[in-house]
């Protein structure tokens, strides 16, 4: 019988309360609109889950083995405020970690968000509010999810690039692979926490319509603008014209195995994928 370092370490771990999907017939949705208040008042499941924290098995979960990977990097941009230099100096940083990681022979960075608001902040912004409003103050999403459903991955490459450009990609083993790092000081609150893909079974998976907001409205709207290419993926609100696609959510499972790294700096990021068109690694 195999055994690994993993599975015979005793990991320092924290309880903590995950917010899973609420099915159908409970109340839950199959559509979601980012950066609105109706966003923030949306209902989820609950469960207190352990989670670990992986510094001792770092070199055991990689981008390859678990879809994370804490790495050391520091950026020559320091204070994430500036839309243009953000662009500037992070995406090329980005653009040659994820080659050096990969092998790609190219790198397309789609967008970035700078959260800096925190859960209460982004509620009592949304308190006042429509449902169909727009939050100003965008905190770090709190419920289980993945940022693209495996047609979503596709809809996405199309959003970000021309149909021609997008089928040579396809072509041949493409993925999505965010990155994920603090500014300032380290991460004492909110710290990303990830589950091994190993342990998640697709049956536990969820797709959710994402509807963002039109180009410029708000944190999300930013996103959005970045969008190079729209396509058939649109939808109209309130005349104006922006992108939507399938992301996952996460019914709860027991056998999830989750992680986090205790005070993470500004030195360190994750890099996590969100899709691969190889199958099984």
């Amino acid at each position: 019988m195999a055994t690994t370092t993993m599975t015979q370490t005793e990991l320092p771990k924290e309880k903590s309360t995950l917010y899973y999907y609420l099915e159908v017939k409970d109340g839950g949705i199959v559509q979601t609109y980012p950066g609105t208040a109706f966003e923030k008042r949306r209902k989820h499941v609950p469960h207190n889950v352990e989670i670990k924290d992986m510094r001792p098995i770092r070199d055991e979960l990689t981008l390859d083995k678990s879809g994370f990977e804490l790495i050391n990097h520091t950026s020559e941009e320091k204070d994430f405020i500036d839309e243009e230099r953000i662009k500037e100096v992070y995406y090329p940083e980005i653009e040659k970690i994820i080659k050096e990681k990969t092998g790609a022979t190219h790198v397309h960075v789609i967008s970035h968000m700078c959260r800096r608001h925190t859960t209460a902040d982004s509620k009592e912004d949304a308190l006042e509010k429509k449902d169909t409003d727009f939050v100003t103050k965008n905190n770090p999403a709190r419920f289980v999810h993945v940022d693209q459903s495996y047609r979503g991955a596709e809809q996405i490459l199309y959003l970000n690039m021309d149909e021609e450009e997008a089928n040579k990609r396809t072509k041949s083993r493409w993925g999505i692979i965010n990155a994920w790092q603090p500014f300032g000081k380290p991460v004492k609150r909110d710290p990303l926490a990830f589950c091994d893909f190993r342990t998640v079974d697709e049956n536990d998976m969820r797709t959710v319509v994402a509807n963002l907001p039109p180009p410029g409205a708000g944190e999300y709207g930013n996103v959005s603008k970045n969008f190079a290419h729209k396509g058939k993926w649109e939808y109209s609100l309130n005349g104006e014209q922006a992108p939507r696609y399938e992301v996952t959510n996460m019914a709860h499972n027991p056998n999830q195995q989750w992680y986090y790294a205790a005070d993470q700096t500004p030195d360190e990021a994750w890099l996590f994928k969100i899709f691969d068109s190889k199958k099984d690694g």
